[in-house]
């Protein structure tokens, strides 16, 4: 990185970042999946009518966008999961966190996901997008239903998903060299589906591509990728 450009993301976190203080670290096992419980103090939640997203800071002149989930307004609290299998900083900034830290972030925004009312949504996506789909869940009790399936690589990961979280959403097994998203799919019948997508992006633009070629889907489908 050039040193304008370092000198313009100094400038940018000076006059923008927001501080918050971490809670608490749930680590699952394996630890490749956090829970971090966060405490933003000034943050107005009471208005969010989308799922949101927080550029977070999570290492010299690097940012990573976490959903804050299973947020109380209240008490400006919020917990971000994160899964951490893949190496880079957001892995690496997850799994050094503890209890007391503090931690900066440029402001929180909408996504372009939020609930449908009088309609079901049908949900895909990989552990990436617990977050993402709990938020979804939050914004939409009491409205809608919220189901569909998520995908883990760890088999114990998917008893923590059952075990933690109250949801009609689904853990699947990832299989190597097989999208297991598309079997699920395929169980299920698409007529008049609101359809969200997120997650590993390849994958996102694979269960797109194979919804769209159904002849009974008549609906709409929302995609968000989160990595590649």
């Amino acid at each position: 990185m050039n040193i304008i450009k370092k000198k313009a993301i100094d400038m940018m976190e000076r006059k923008l970042s927001r501080t918050g203080h971490v809670l608490e670290v749930r680590a699952w096992d394996p630890a490749t999946f956090f829970e971090i419980d966060l405490h933003l103090p000034g943050l107005n939640m009471e208005k969010w009518q989308s799922v949101q997203h927080m550029k977070v800071k999570v290492g010299d002149y690097a940012y990573r966008d976490y959903t804050p989930a299973m947020w109380d307004a209240e008490t400006h609290t919020c917990t971000l999961l994160v899964n951490s299998s893949h190496d880079g900083p957001g892995s690496k900034w997850a799994s050094s966190l503890k209890k007391g830290d503090a931690i900066l972030y440029l402001g929180v925004g909408s996504t372009l996901h939020k609930p449908v009312e009088d309609r079901s949504l049908l949900c895909l996506g990989d552990s990436s997008s617990i977050g993402h789909f709990l938020a979804l869940q939050q914004l939409a009790k009491g409205k809608t239903e919220v189901y569909g399936a998520v995908s883990f690589s760890e088999v114990k990961h998917m008893e923590a998903f059952k075990e933690y979280f109250i949801t009609a959403l689904q853990p699947v097994l990832e299989k190597r060299w097989d999208i297991s998203l598309l079997s699920w799919i395929d169980e299920q019948p698409l007529e008049d589906q609101c359809i969200y997508i997120t997650g590993h992006i390849p994958t996102v633009t694979e269960l797109r591509r194979h919804i769209r070629k159904r002849e009974d889907f008549s609906g709409t489908i929302k995609a968000q990728g989160f990595w590649a």
